[in-house]
Parts: C-alpha cells; sequence; structure tokens
C-alpha cells in the first residue's frame, strides 16, 4: 500500500500574482468611455425633460437642476477616469489574471481549465476605434466570468486564439488521462472483499 503524504507548505514560498506586471487596456477606449456617457447624458436629459413636460412640472431654480445634471456627468466621468487606469490583465502558462475596480479592488486569476469559452464582442463605438472585448466564461457561473475591454482588435484575437489553444490541450490532456471515479473505486474494493470472505468461508 502506497504511503499517503499531506506535508504543510510554506506559504511565503509560494508564487505571488501581486509581482505580476500586468497590461493596461488601449488608451483609445477612454473616447468610447466619453462617447458612452455622452450619449447617456443625453438620453438622461430627453427622459428628464419629457417627464417635466408631460407631468407640467415647474421648475423654479433651474439653474440648480442643469447644475446637478452637470455634476452628475462630472462624477460619472471621474468613476470611469479611476476605474480605467486600475484595470489590467495578464496571460500566464496556465492561467490569465485579471484587475479592475474602485474602492473595492478585485483581483481574478483563473485557470485555463476553469475557461469554458470565450467570445470577441465589438461594440459600436469601440469598433470606430478598432477596440474590442473579451467575455471570458468559467466553470464558476455568472460570477467567475470576466470581461476585459479596450483590447486592440488583433491583440484579442490573438489571446482569443491562444485561451482557446489552451483550453483545447487542458481537454485533451484529461481526455487521455482520465481518472477514475472514486465511486468505482469504493464499489471495486467492497466486490474484492466479499470475495475474500466467500473464499475463506465465512
Amino acid at each position: 500500500m502506497q504511503d499517503f503524504r499531506n506535508e504543510n507548505i510554506d506559504i511565503n514560498l509560494l508564487p505571488k500574482y501581486e509581482t505580476v506586471v500586468l497590461n493596461k487596456v488601449n488608451k483609445k477606449y477612454w473616447k468610447v468611455i466619453l462617447l458612452n456617457i455622452a450619449v447617456f447624458m443625453l438620453f438622461f436629459a430627453l427622459a428628464a425633460y419629457l417627464l417635466i413636460f408631460l407631468l407640467k412640472i415647474s421648475l423654479p431654480k433651474p439653474y440648480l437642476f442643469i447644475g446637478g445634471y452637470l455634476l452628475f456627468a462630472q462624477l460619472l466621468v471621474s468613476f470611469y477616469g479611476i476605474s480605467i487606469k486600475k484595470r489590467g490583465y495578464a496571460i500566464r502558462e496556465k492561467d490569465l489574471i485579471y484587475k479592475s475596480g474602485i474602492i473595492s479592488i478585485t483581483t481574478s486569476v483563473i485557470p485555463f481549465s476553469r475557461i469554458q469559452h470565450i467570445t470577441l464582442n465589438e461594440g459600436v463605438f469601440s469598433r470606430m476605434f478598432q477596440l474590442a472585448s473579451l467575455h471570458i466564461f468559467t466553470a464558476g457561473g455568472i460570477s467567475g466570468n470576466i470581461v476585459i475591454p479596450g483590447l486592440d482588435i488583433e491583440l484579442a484575437r490573438s489571446i482569443k486564439e491562444e485561451l482557446s489553444k489552451q483550453i483545447n490541450h487542458q481537454e485533451t490532456t484529461v481526455a487521455e488521462n482520465p481518472i477514475q471515479h472514486p465511486t468505482e473505486n469504493t464499489q471495486d474494493n467492497k466486490e474484492g472483499h466479499e470475495l475474500t470472505k466467500d473464499s475463506d468461508g465465512n
């Protein structure tokens, strides 16, 4: 019988993902964000105007409404400006790292074995600047899925192709080295034990 070993691991010797240099999204992605904000604010202004017109609401101090509107727009620009600076990604030999967030920073380290499929999306404004986003779906469900925006279209295609190769390689490796299901082992041991008892005559 093979000896079972479960030694402690020195956590100080574990590789630290924090030391990995992350790639930033394309600088042109900032223009895409500004265009999206402009469109959103335009629709927001039209919706507010229609609401006021239909309900015949009088604004005693219109400058307060306009000031609040401009302040909201500035907050959106600042919010996304900080967000784009915090984002970064890296592709290693066996996993993918993606970092995002503003107040709460989230760093996802996704092994290739957990990736199920990848899609490449091009929005209207992103296409104008030759950019795309990669949507990576994992076995962890929605909570484990990530989106890497602001990638040069050719780079996004190259990353998608490379990740697809890694996924296929992982699937091939698993297929060539199947692992026997634990319940099958248990059943075999049980049957073997029963045969031994019968041969002993007990």
